[in-house]
């Protein structure tokens, strides 16, 4: 069974977003996430630091990435599961928490970012936000209450 996004409803919604809305913009960020740890970039849109070669003789990681035809460099990718268990985990009117469903992957991604911050929103990834919020703006529905005669 596929992970359904956790969506809070209130009763009246003030603000300019509905749950929807927000499960939308918070599917463009992951998005945006999940390329940018393809491209092998950090939190600050640099390039994430090598790998660490194979020592005396030895292969290292980098050589079993390349061998299984991955590119060889820090990309958060092995089998896939990891950026695969990213995803939107709750949305709200007012808030969007996107993170790892998948214990094994969460553990995997805190220890990644442990060597070197890469799971976040860069500027890149907010520029990206930013624009989805836009979109969603001059897309939302405008609800007016007027006095009847």
């Amino acid at each position: 069974m596929p992970f359904q996004a956790k969506i809070t409803r209130a009763r009246f919604v003030l603000g300019p977003f509905t749950s929807e809305d927000m499960l939308a913009i918070g599917n463009v960020v992951v998005d945006s996430i999940k390329d940018r740890l393809h491209k092998g970039l950090n939190v600050n849109d640099q390039q994430a630091k090598p790998l660490k070669p194979g020592r005396n003789g030895h292969r290292g990681y980098p050589d079993y990435k390349s061998a299984r035809g991955l590119q060889p460099f820090r990309d958060w990718f092995w089998t896939g599961h990891t950026l695969r268990a990213l995803k939107v985990k709750q949305a709200s009117e007012n808030r969007c928490v996107i993170g790892f469903i998948d214990p094994n992957a969460d553990l995997i991604a805190h220890v990644n970012n442990l060597r070197e911050r890469a799971f976040g929103i860069s500027p890149k990834d907010r520029q990206v936000m930013v624009a989805a919020i836009k979109t969603v703006l001059r897309t939302a529905r405008v609800i007016s209450v007027r006095k009847a005669a």
